[in-house]
């Protein structure tokens, strides 16, 4: 009897294995770790992830969907779509409410342009499975009203995004807005964030300064922003509900990224100015700036990622 319970219990240890395998990864140590407080004259820290973990393929994977929908904002009706991610153990019939984030792409690229590069997907997936970030959707859309001729219009496509764009991806997808509207919106802002690389990082502060009732977090990538101040400085000083409830979290490459001087710029403009507070506590802080050593192109925009949920995003 005592050898046949032995067995028995050998058995349930190694099925505990086999089942929890998964679960029983742990994230590695960071492959080197970027602090420096010569840019902003605070300190800034960019951690870059072990690349043979968090790029090669998660044994959670998320999947990634094509959303199509229309819009008539730009006159005649445009067919249009977005890539969607939605995480491991997604289920349209669960009870499981997500945070979503809303990224636009660079210049001359597409939807696939970010969630297209296997890389980033795995590296998403990795990050969900080992706790680095909780389980999120993230969409990724065109500002492109037409693509051959690269035409676009950011305030227009903000109207996109507030008209058709949400209300098609989160009437579909189980994110905390309980209706489409702007009440469903307004009082699920805290778990949503909209980003974007490079012209993809210009839009987002357009859509900062007309849709700050809908989001709380920001995160501009490596952007030529050295003309948003005001505009940002105007939006502040008009929206009196939402002024003091948001958190901007800018990232940008090193002397190799294009972008890196008009980055600094503008976070030197805003650290001068009051109504920023620098650091990582959401409650008592609204700016912070992850300063690396990369080039410019979209796919670091996973490098980012990696350091805003790990420091701060939507905690």
């Amino acid at each position: 009897m005592r050898r046949i319970l032995a067995l028995l219990a050998m058995l349930v240890l190694l099925a505990g294995f086999s089942t929890g395998y998964a679960e029983s990864r742990t994230a590695p140590a960071d492959l080197s770790v970027y602090t420096t407080t010569d840019v902003v004259n605070c300190e800034t820290t960019y951690k870059r992830y072990d690349m043979t973990f968090y790029e090669e393929p998660s044994t959670q994977p998320g999947t990634i969907v094509r959303l199509e929908y229309t819009t008539d904002v730009y006159g005649d009706t445009l067919n249009t779509w977005a890539n969607v991610y939605l995480p491991y153990g997604y289920d349209d019939n669960g009870t499981q409410r997500y945070n979503i984030i809303y990224f636009t792409h660079g210049t001359n690229e597409t939807q696939d342009s970010l969630l297209g590069d296997e890389r980033v997907k795995n590296a998403i997936d990795n990050m969900i499975e080992v706790g680095i970030a909780e389980p999120f959707i993230m969409v990724c859309p065109t500002y492109y009203y037409d693509y051959d001729t690269r035409g676009t219009d950011h305030q227009t496509f903000v109207q996109e995004v507030r008209n058709d764009l949400m209300p098609a991806v989160e009437s579909k997808y189980r994110t905390y807005a309980e209706t489409v509207d702007d009440a469903g919106f307004i009082a699920s802002r805290e778990h949503r964030a909209f980003s974007g690389y490079s012209q993809g990082g210009a839009v987002m502060w357009t859509i900062f300064n007309d849709m700050l009732d809908r989001a709380k977090w920001y995160l501009p990538f490596s952007g030529s922003f050295g003309n948003v101040y005001e505009s940002i400085k105007t939006t502040l000083a008009n929206d009196s509900e939402y002024a003091d409830d948001f958190f901007v979290y800018i990232a940008c490459g090193g002397k190799r990224d294009l972008a890196y001087e008009n980055g600094n710029e503008l976070v030197n403009k805003l650290l001068a100015d009051d109504t920023f507070s620098y650091g990582l506590d959401p409650v008592n802080n609204n700016l912070y700036y992850c300063l690396s050593k990369e080039i410019h192109q979209t796919l670091m925009s996973r490098y980012y990622f990696y350091n805003a949920f790990a420091d701060v995003l939507f905690k």
